[in-house]
């Protein structure tokens, strides 16, 4: 098992429920494909380097994860049509 982070921007225009959501269902993807040791912190509303999807703003989330890397592109899949995230990048955590 290999540990992972993955940092994904939500929109800022939806509601603190609709974000919440949004958190719970990456997590819930992630044990889905069989992660585990799931620490997911809140970053809070930032100030894109660039525009995203004609977004100026995200919320941003980090969360860490330990996981076989043979299920990464399942979850990929999944989270591709999730239309509240704006970018997300999953990279291995070699500390």
């Amino acid at each position: 098992m290999t540990k992972y982070e993955i940092m994904f921007i939500v929109s800022t225009q939806i509601s603190e429920e609709e974000k919440k959501e949004t958190i719970e269902k990456v997590e819930k993807t992630l044990t889905r494909y069989g992660a585990t040791e799931l620490v997911t912190e809140i970053m809070g509303d930032k100030k894109l380097a660039y525009p995203i999807k004609k977004k100026e703003n995200g919320y941003y989330v980090l969360t860490k994860f330990v996981m076989d890397g043979t299920q990464l592109v399942e979850v990929e899949t999944k989270l591709n049509i999730v239309e509240t995230i704006l970018k997300y990048m999953i990279v291995r955590n070699e500390k």
